[in-house]
């Protein structure tokens, strides 16, 4: 068996789904960063100016933002 090259993670704002994004499975957790932050669906959830005060990625399963 050959191992996936791309996963889908879903990403949840402050414990509720808001969306999911296939990336590569080797990618580093702050290009991760970088492009779920700048999803449309992920940004009108993030109020402007608010300060995020958990970023959590549990590797192949998830993406949690929890913004204060």
């Amino acid at each position: 068996m050959a191992a996936e090259d791309v996963i889908t993670l879903p990403i949840q704002v402050n414990g509720k789904m808001r969306g999911q994004i296939d990336v590569a499975v080797d990618i580093s957790e702050e290009e991760l960063r970088e492009r779920v932050l700048n999803l449309e669906n992920v940004k009108k959830f993030i109020p402007e100016g608010a300060q995020l005060r958990r970023f959590i990625v549990v590797p192949g399963r998830i993406v949690n933002i929890v913004v204060g």
